[in-house]
């Protein structure tokens, strides 16, 4: 099943600007509001001294564009060995381009992204694996390769540095040279990736990260992710592009006492959350500014619940589907896949303001970041209202699913055999097999999903190409409303979740899986053919 990539290797890297501080610009004036008994000052650039000035301020990935008169981004991404100090301490870590915050990628709809993946991780066994006698690859408290009844090379962890790339959320083929994640990309080779995005594609938020099965936990939690981004209509309504545009990936970078992660027992070390590659970095805000968060959750576990101490958040949307009105909320709930595009307005408070990671299923994640909101002034209206219309914005892409399109139903169960410590992840009580029939569907119809799970553990369900509608889902830390468009779901312990999707425009062979990584790698993925 796994296709070799023979292009060989090119020299080109990705060019972007250097990953200094991130240069926080002057706000734009309020439009037309008044702040109390008179109007709040615009917004000048004298504070900006004042916020470069903060200790550990966060930094900006830097970013490329595409070409508005070519319609094209081209891009270069290698995957390397990034060698940094990662919360005062020098770290050796998988990742893109040699650092910890990817480049951020930013389209329209109706573009090409031209991808070029160069795989520049080493070709043997890393220094620490063989100074480890080779055993870099095992469990952990998983138990042995060896020792795991039902698991075979596949679904062990296996390959550290083979990789690929999946373009989470976006709409687009699952076939080569597109999204196709089936594919090996090996050491000292090229994969040139080609992405039609369509032109009726939502505007919204979305992620590239590795997803070469047996590596796909070790080389996301590595940093092996970055923002991709959309942008549309939301982007157009001028009170939101008034805003600072803030992208935030949430990140594990897990290491041992080496400061290296080699070994599968390494992802279970702490609980830390990063922002950027960043521990609990300072986000400057003017009093009354009102910012853009664009929140990726690119850990390999972490279930968090996001809150901005003393504030809200005004949700414009999530999984890269823009709502069709904005939403207050108090809290953000992103499991592993989940993202989230909120407003936030600054107090007119000067002082520090926590934004809590929360807890949830037996963790406590505690302060991820810090809102410093200075003396300096800034009046900007916090936008509430109408977004998009999914009756007659892309093309009824996001329009409910009704009743009458469904052409069959599925019950999908998450679970696991074997016992403790020898178990593996399974669906339907299978693990993933290569050569699997998998599921089938008819492009142009509709299905309605039941979602088990038959585990003690969370499973964050993501399905690759076409996103789902949620119809129920209960016990979750912060409720989904019924009707609303996500690309990944979380099936408590013991729960389940009902959802519909569509299968438009492209047929071809794509996976679903668990995005707890961990859980995808050792068995927790199926294939699912769309025939024309």
């Amino acid at each position: 099943m796994n296709d070799r990539s023979k292009t060989p290797a090119i020299s080109r890297r990705t060019v972007v600007t250097g990953a200094g501080a991130l240069a926080l610009t002057a706000c734009l004036p309020d439009v037309g509001r008044a702040q109390g008994p008179a109007q709040a000052p615009a917004c000048t650039a004298a504070g900006d001294t004042a916020c470069g000035k903060l200790e550990n301020a966060l930094i900006a990935p830097p970013e490329r564009s595409s070409d508005p008169d070519r319609r094209r981004l081209e891009v270069a991404i290698d995957a390397v060995y990034g060698y940094y100090d990662l919360d005062g301490r020098p770290v050796a870590l998988r990742g893109y381009d040699g650092g910890p915050r990817p480049v951020t990628l930013r389209v329209r709809a109706g573009d090409t992204l031209a991808l070029d993946l160069a795989n520049r991780l080493p070709m043997g066994p890393t220094p620490a694996a063989a100074a480890d006698g080779g055993h870099g690859n095992g469990h952990g408290h998983h138990g042995a390769p060896a020792d795991i009844p039902g698991m075979s090379g596949l679904n062990v962890p296996h390959g550290f540095n083979l990789t690929n790339m999946h373009v989470h959320g976006l709409h687009v083929s699952p076939k080569r040279p597109s999204d196709y994640v089936l594919l090996t990309v090996e050491p000292g080779r090229t994969e040139h990736y080609s992405y039609a995005i369509p032109p009726n594609h939502p505007c919204g938020l979305n992620f590239y990260h590795a997803h070469h099965h047996g590596s796909v936990a070790l080389q996301v939690a590595g940093g092996m992710a970055g923002a991709l981004i959309v942008e549309g209509k939301v982007d157009a309504i001028k009170e939101i592009a008034a805003c600072k545009d803030v992208v935030m990936l949430l990140q594990s970078l897990p290491v041992d006492d080496r400061g290296q992660l080699e070994d599968y027992r390494t992802l279970d070390v702490g609980t830390q959350v990063y922002i950027n590659g960043q521990k609990n970095p300072s986000i400057c805000m003017k009093r009354g500014e009102v910012q853009r968060w664009r929140l990726v959750n690119a850990t390999h576990d972490r279930f968090l619940t996001l809150k901005l101490q003393e504030h809200g958040f005004v949700a414009l949307g999530y999984d890269g589907n823009p709502l069709e009105k904005t939403e207050r909320a108090d809290t953000v709930f992103l499991a592993p896949g989940n993202r989230a595009e909120v407003l936030v307005k600054a107090a007119d408070k000067p002082g520090l303001y926590t934004l809590d990671g929360g807890s949830n299923f037996g963790v406590t994640y505690g302060t991820i970041g810090t809102v410093s909101v200075i003396e300096e002034q800034c009046g900007m209206k916090l936008y509430e209202g109408p977004l998009v219309s999914y009756a007659e914005d892309f093309d009824g892409h996001l329009k409910p699913i009704a009743e009458d399109e469904i052409v069959t139903g599925r019950r999908v169960g998450f679970g696991q055999i074997g016992t403790l410590p020898n178990w593996t992840w399974t669906i339907d009580g299978k693990p993933f097999a290569a050569d699997e029939k998998g599921f089938t569907a008819k492009l142009g119809t509709a299905e309605e999903w039941v979602l088990t799970n038959q585990t003690n553990d969370p499973h964050p369900f993501h399905i690759h190409i076409n996103p789902f509608q949620v119809l129920e889902a209960s016990g979750l830390p912060v409720p989904v409303p019924p009707g609303r468009w996500l690309d990944t779901i979380t099936i408590p312990p013991h729960g389940h979740v009902r959802l519909r999707t569509r299968y438009r425009d492209f047929d071809g062979l794509f996976v679903f899986h668990c995005h707890t990584l961990a859980h995808e790698d050792q068995g927790m993925m199926r294939l699912i053919t769309v025939e024309a």
